[in-house]
This record gives structure tokens, sequence and C-alpha cells, in this order.
């Protein structure tokens, strides 16, 4: 590894191996801990998984509804295994009812039509991970519970392996991109089924290489430099449209590092014309499976658009009121509130992360490196423009027409972006050694509490 790209302390505590650490030990630990099918929407992510592991690449209609026709048992599995878990706190899981599911086979050619309308439009791209533990649970005929904790394993592996990529690549930020990544919500999706998992991972993978072209050392970006920060936007653009914008931040390499003006104006427009091509292209070849989300509610996103255009002010006023409602709920999910929402974290969780994200952005800095104002503008462009996207997806999806506020936002939705907001904070004036032993031995020591907290607060609310 190069010296510059890698930041280990004398005491050999480096950020990556923080994160190895702490990801594989409690990330392991969830997978097992956390009921199946307790994630947001894990059953639905379980059905769209198993319809890619069989070649399916774009999902269904029948009857109105999106989904895919998909072995029985994998239903009659979630509905025996953690029933009435989701929103009720003082359930339990019974540990009898896993230990019928077990006895549950797939039975793979007695198949009936399963909908999942809120994940069938995915990419099945986010779906890779998942997929592949799947698979082997097919090929060994194993129960669909199994066949669920294969894909979480396989979805955590994936997800490890991409955190640790891009925490080695980045110059700036290795110990932020680790607490970033190992706050309890994005261990808790990494360890699940959740599609979001890849997509969180590609992110940070995209943001390290994005930093390491424009702030890292050395010469000319290279063919192969430019080749993966490729394949990671067209992955980002595949998982999720909603964060195309954070693709700006390709704006921060300077165009010396393309060797001429010419050359940079070409690959910067190949690179935005392509990835708006895929992410277009997606959109459409799934538009048929856009469904209401919420059938009892009066939903209906043409509507909703066409309100947007004839009356943007309504539109604005239902932003103020949920920022003035919601910034709290916000913030405390994006650290974590796990299960279906339902599962709370003690409260000083959420006060000391926010505040160490925060002390690391303001202090975590290189003096080689500075971060212009313009690179400042591009990251605060993307971060507000995929905000605004997210805000607008779940105005159209999740929200009853005319309704003066916004349903459905939720902290995790921004951990893709989160990079780009902390790039706001850095500086030059304040600095701390973050290659001093003390300081990996504290990071290390206090994201141990925090999983073992977790993990408490978890045991608590499902089995005692």
């Amino acid at each position: 590894m190069n010296d510059k790209n890698t930041e280990v302390s004398k005491g050999g505590i480096s950020p990556e191996w923080v994160f190895l650490l702490i990801s594989v030990v409690f990330g392991y630990i969830f997978v097992f801990v956390t009921p199946p099918f307790q994630a947001p929407d894990e059953y639905h992510h379980m059905f769209r998984a198993y319809h890619v592991s069989m070649g399916g690449l774009v999902s269904s209609k029948a009857g109105g509804v999106s989904g895919a026709q998909l072995p029985v048992n994998l239903g009659n599995t979630v509905i025996n295994v953690s029933t009435n878990l989701s929103q009720h706190p003082n359930n339990k899981q019974k540990l009898s009812d896993l230990g019928k599911v077990m006895h549950i086979p797939l039975e793979p050619e007695k198949t009936v039509f399963y909908f999942f309308p809120n994940t069938a439009r995915y990419a099945p791209v986010m779906y890779a991970p998942q997929a592949l533990g799947i698979f082997v649970g097919r090929l060994l005929h194993v129960a669909p519970i199994f066949i669920m904790y294969l894909g979480r394993i396989t979805n955590l592996i994936v997800w490890i392996a991409l955190i640790y990529i891009a925490i080695v690549a980045t110059p700036v930020y290795k110990w932020l991109f680790v607490l970033l990544a190992l706050t309890p919500m994005s261990l808790f999706l990494g360890a699940s089924l959740s599609a979001d998992a890849f997509t969180n991972a590609v992110a940070f993978v995209f943001a390290a290489l994005i930093f390491k072209a424009a702030f890292g050392g050395g010469g000319e970006v290279s063919t192969r430099e430019l080749a993966l920060i490729f394949l990671a936007a067209v992955m980002l653009s595949l998982s999720k449209q909603v964060y195309v914008p954070v693709l700006l931040i390709f704006l921060m390499i300077p165009v010396s590092k393309f060797g001429s003006l010419k050359r940079y104006t070409a690959i910067a427009a190949s690179f935005f014309v392509v990835n708006a091509a895929v992410a277009c292209s997606w959109f459409f070849m799934s538009g048929d499976l856009l469904v209401p989300l919420r059938e009892k509610l009066d939903i209906s996103p043409q509507r909703q658009l066409y309100s947007i255009t004839r009356h943007p002010l309504d539109f604005v006023i239902a932003m103020r009121n949920t920022l003035f409602k919601y910034w709290s709920d916000v913030l405390t999910d994006f650290i974590g509130k796990l299960g279906w929402l339902d599962t709370e974290l003690p409260a000083y969780i959420h006060v000391t992360f926010w505040g160490l994200l925060i002390f690391t952005a303001l202090c975590e800095n290189n003096s080689d490196i500075v971060v212009k104002i313009k690179d400042k503008a591009i990251a605060a462009a993307a971060f507000v423009s995929t905000t605004f996207l997210i805000v607008l997806s779940q105005y159209l999806t999740w929200t009853e027409v005319d309704k003066n506020i916004i349903d459905g936002l939720t902290g995790r939705y921004f951990i893709p972006v989160a990079a780009a907001l902390f790039l706001l904070f850095y500086n030059n004036k304040f600095h701390i050694n973050t290659k001093r032993p003390l300081f990996g031995i504290l990071i290390l020591s206090y994201l141990a509490v925090v999983m073992i907290s977790t993990l408490a607060a978890m045991i608590t609310r499902y089995y005692l």
C-alpha cells in the first residue's frame, strides 16, 4: 500500500484495521441476533433478491401489483417466524417459532406470485451480494430461513469489502469514513438483506476514489483510476436514481489531473452522459412496475407532480413543515433507530456519535491537503440536490395528495451523501494527530461500547 494513502499509527492501529475488527465481530452478531425480516422491508428485499438469484433481472406485474413468481414457502416462512414484531415493541421473538420454520422445506417447484412493489423496481445489481448467498442456499436445498441467513452473510461480506476499499483509498477523512460506516444504523443495514447496504458501500467507494483523484498526490489520473470511478458511479446510478446528484463531486478533480482542458472536458462530459443514460434507462425499463405503495391512502405521483407545477409554494411549505417537525428524527435515525424504526438506542449514543463525527470532521486533516472553496461548493451542491430528490421522491410516492407535510423521511437515506456533507467541515486551522496510538485506541474503545450497547438494546427489544 502507498504510505500516502494508508494511515497507520505507531501502535499499529489503523482506521481500516479498526473498521475490520468492529464490522466483522459485531456485523456477524447482528446477522443472527436480528430476528428474521426485522430490518426495514427485509422480506420484500428477500423476495427481490431470490428473484435475482433465479436470473430475474426485471420484476413482473400481475393484477396491478409488482412482484414475481416465487416458491410459496418463502412467504410461509415470513408469516410464521417473526409475527407481530414490527411496530409492536412489547412483542418478542419466540425461539419456538424459529425452530418451527427451520423445518419448512423450500420446495421450489411450488410457486405463487408474491408482490413486493417497493423493491420490484430496484436494479439487480443492488441484490448481487444477497443473491449469491441465496443461490448457494438453493443449490444446497436448505430451508428458506437458512437461505435468508446466507443472504445476510454474503451481503455483509461484500459490504465490509467495499467499505474497506474506500477507507484504504481515501487520502482524507479515513477515521471519518470509519465512523460513518459504523454508525449502528449503517452496520445494521450491512448485516441485513437490505439493498441499502450495497448502495451505501458503493457511495463510500465512489467518494473515496474521487477524494483520492482530487486530493491525493501524484500526477494525472490513470486510466485504471478513471475506470474504477466510472464503474462505481454506474453502480450508484443503477442503485437509486435519487443519488445521481452525488456524482457532482466528480467536478472536484482538478483539470490538471487530466493533462489538458480538452481531455478533461471530454472525460467529464462522457462521465455525466453515461451515468445519466444508465439512470434514465433503468428508470424507464422499470417504469411499468411503479404502483401505489400505500394502497389504502390517496397517493398519486402523477397528481402530486401536477400539484407541484401548479402550486409550487405548497410543496415548499410541505418541505418547511417537514424540516421543523422531523429534523431531530432524521438525525436520530441516521445514527440508529433499528428494526422497522421501532428499536430505540440509548440517547447517549446519538449525542456522542454526532459530537464525534463533527469533531473528527473538523480536526482530522492533512497539512498537505487543502480543500478549496470550489470543492466545498460542489460538495454542498451534491448534498442539497440529493436531499431535494430524496424529499421529492417521498412526496411523490409516500405522501397523501394535498398533505402539507411529507411522510416517510428517515435518516438512513442520507448515508450515501454523508461524505460530501462532512467535507464542508474540512479545514487546516484545527488539527489533531490522528496517527497517535491513543486516538485509534479511543475510537476503537468508543465503537466497541456503542456496539455492545446497541446489541443490548436489540436483545432487550426482541428477546427479553
